[in-house]
């Protein structure tokens, strides 16, 4: 078959293996299988490694996805620990209560115990805005009242309820009065 003939047909067709040239193309042909073979044996390989990495990053995006669940529900956990301590030295003021009359020993205690709630908050980045006598500034402060005084306009002469900062957020305004 003529090189023409073959473009035509698109096929080639392959001699009998009595030629001159069998053993010329058996060779080229069984290298050709062998490298096939290795090529899937690669192949398959590869595609079993992927098989294995994409179910690993599965478990990896649950176990991340349940660590970081498990990360927000007990995020506050050190921080209710320390109130904890804060219920107990209540608990114990009011057994002195029953026990000891003494009201300069109790105001003390109750001091203390309102200086360790100021540390827990501190601790958890809670700090108290200042309000009297500062300028109102509606970010800051909520307006209960506004009361003619001597201060000058806008200035907060009496604070209801004391208002504090997470971090640089205002979570609860402080309830004030403001002079007219």
């Amino acid at each position: 078959m003529t090189n023409s003939e073959i473009e035509e047909s698109g096929t080639l067709e392959v001699e009998d293996a009595e030629g001159p040239d069998a053993d010329a193309d058996a060779e080229p042909l069984q290298a050709l299988k062998e490298r096939l073979t290795e090529c899937e044996e690669r192949a398959d390989s590869h595609f079993d490694r992927l098989q294995r990495l994409q179910a690993d990053f599965a478990n990896y995006k649950k176990r991340t996805a349940k660590e970081t669940v498990e990360s927000i529900e007990y995020a506050n956990e050190s921080l209710i620990l320390s109130i904890l301590d804060v219920v107990d030295n209540l608990e114990r003021a009011l057994d002195s209560i029953q026990q000891d009359h003494d009201v300069d020993h109790i105001k003390k205690g109750i001091e203390m115990i309102l200086r360790q709630s100021y540390d827990v908050l501190e601790k958890a980045e809670v700090f108290p805005i200042e309000s009297v006598g500062e300028a109102f500034d509606p970010y800051l402060h909520e307006t209960i009242a506004r009361v003619k005084c001597d201060s000058e306009s806008g200035i907060i002469v009496e604070e209801l309820q004391r208002g504090y900062r997470f971090k640089s957020k205002v979570i609860r305004p402080c309830m004030a009065k403001v002079a007219e």
